[in-house]
């Protein structure tokens, strides 16, 4: 089994500081928006590491790879996403992603306000509050955990593992979980990449 996290990512609600700004358009029930920087850039350039933050479409796209794959398929991987807030997303298997982008975002930002999203009274998604080094405490169960990063040693698939990859476009890790560093390349890559490899090559 693989357990794959994709940490500290740049998913999370308009912050209250820039609700009311005009590029923030905030739906009639009231609810949430997800911070996208495509469409919320004059919003955020006040925000604490602005660079990172508002792109959901990377933890999108990492779920559209990382759940079509073969190894998913198979009942050989676990993903969970945790944010840069320490929100952690759980998934059943029978979750499919949304293809589209924007279906995927409404589903978003449902789950940060519902904090679950149930279908025929099976959960399929699930949101609580927990910091990274607890999620890892809590799914590792023994397991070798590896940290992905460009400056590690060279990367070598194995099984029952806990792949952890930073969900942010730029910059590093927050916190040093003092785990050993593994790369697949001397450059930094996409968030997307990492999944990718470390999946196919397993």
């Amino acid at each position: 089994m693989m357990k794959i996290v994709l940490a500290e990512s740049e998913l999370e609600l308009v912050p209250e500081s820039i609700r009311h700004h005009k590029s923030v358009k905030r739906p009639k029930d009231g609810g949430g928006v997800l911070l996208d920087s495509n469409f919320h850039h004059s919003a955020m350039k006040d925000l604490p590491e602005a660079y990172k933050r508002g792109r959901p479409d990377i933890v999108h796209v990492c779920l559209l790879n990382a759940l079509d794959s073969p190894l998913n398929r198979a009942g050989s991987l676990e993903f969970y996403v945790h944010t840069r807030n320490d929100d952690v997303i759980e998934m059943s298997p029978k979750w499919r992603v949304p293809r589209s982008y924007n279906r995927f975002v409404g589903l978003m930002e449902n789950l940060f306000e519902q904090r679950t999203i149930e279908h025929d009274k099976d959960m399929l998604l699930n949101m609580k509050k927990m910091g990274l080094a607890e999620l890892i405490d809590s799914i590792s169960d023994g397991m070798e955990v590896k940290l992905m990063h460009y400056q590690g040693r060279r990367y070598a698939p194995s099984e029952d593992s806990v792949i952890i990859i930073g969900g942010f476009p730029h910059g590093d890790f927050k916190e040093d979980l003092g785990f050993e560093k593994y790369s697949i390349c001397s450059e930094e890559l996409m968030a997307w990449s990492v999944v990718n490899h470390v999946i196919y090559t397993l």
